[in-house]
């Protein structure tokens, strides 16, 4: 008997499982999306959903954004479908916006979501793991690592998420080298890449992100990011808060090891306007001179009144933190 009722929870349930995609997809194409698909198909029983997805375009016409992929799989176990493990070709996939175009390629990764028991399916927990993995631009490569391992959770309040990345030796591409104008000689790979973000946002994530407005951020608290690289070492910890234009308030505080060597980085990418390479100097130096080593550089990122400081250089305007 219970063998019995299981088949037909199944059948049920995976007869669901695929309407609700084609649904789905109904609707947003009715929202103006473009939403292609191959037909979908369920497999699995008795412990699990699998569903295979053949070609997979979606376009949102009110950003831009745009996804294409070829065989993707989303799988569930049967008792509860809410933990789904979405498994990525080994081909490319393809991301673009208005502005840029890149495509993602990697091995052996997934991600896997539990969402909550509720009528809105708020994201509980994510993890997203993989082997090596490239993101190539149209000019080129961008960035590649042999593995990666992310996750992100939801912590005490539905609207707060608490962010952990790590590389395994990131390598940037020519297009980034070229860029930061690096010598020859220069380390190819990150030795260090981690960082410890977490997020507070102006509404949960759940089954309604795709469908309405992004959710969007009103505070970034870094409780660690670090990154080495060669001989240039920066450590990063601070909180600001973002308004309702994106436009953020609030102070990081950085730690350079080695920072002459950041300095120049920021002065070949132009982060640093040339005006003030030689003041901006003068007054690092005089500021690393105050501590027990002139390599070692203590300063704050700050954004106040719309505006962007390092210390007290004026960067400009500050950037707008929005989701697209």
């Amino acid at each position: 008997m219970i063998a019995v009722l299981w088949t037909v929870w199944w059948l049920l349930a995976a007869g669901a499982l695929e309407t609700g995609l084609n649904k789905w997809l109904d609707d947003r194409r009715a929202a103006g999306w473009q939403a292609d698909v191959d037909a979908p198909n369920v497999s699995g029983f008795p412990g699990k959903f699998d569903l295979g997805l053949g070609t997979l375009a979606l376009q949102d016409p009110e950003t831009g954004l745009t996804v294409t992929t070829d065989g993707l799989r989303v799988t569930a176990p049967s008792y509860w479908p809410g933990q789904v493990t979405v498994r990525l070709p080994q081909s490319p996939i393809n991301i673009s916006t208005p502005d840029i175009a890149l495509a993602l390629t990697a091995t052996q990764a997934q991600a896997t979501m539990r969402l909550r028991p509720t009528p809105d399916l708020q994201l509980d927990h994510l993890t997203a793991t993989g082997g090596p993995w490239q993101i190539d631009l149209p000019q080129g490569k961008l960035l590649a690592a042999k593995n990666f391992h992310a996750e992100m959770a939801q912590g005490d309040r539905p609207d707060i998420y608490r962010i952990q990345m790590e590389a395994s030796q990131p390598v940037p591409g020519e297009l980034i080298r070229t860029a930061l104008a690096l010598p020859l000689d220069w380390p190819r790979a990150f030795d260090v890449l981690v960082a410890d973000i977490t997020v507070t946002l102006d509404a949960p994530l759940d089954r309604f992100t795709l469908e309405n407005r992004r959710p969007h951020p009103r505070a970034i608290q870094l409780d660690r990011v670090t990154l080495v690289w060669g001989p240039l070492t920066l450590d990063m910890q601070g909180r600001v808060s973002i308004d309702s234009t994106g436009i953020p308030d609030g102070q990081f505080d950085l730690l350079f090891e080695n920072w002459r060597e950041g300095f120049e980085l920021a002065k070949n990418t132009g982060a640093l306007p040339a005006k003030l390479h030689t003041q901006a100097e003068i007054m690092l130096n005089a500021l690393a001179n105050l501590g027990d080593d002139p390599e070692r550089l203590e300063l704050k990122l700050r954004f106040a009144q719309g505006q962007a400081f390092l210390g007290s250089i004026p960067l400009g305007p500050a950037p707008r933190l929005v989701l697209p």
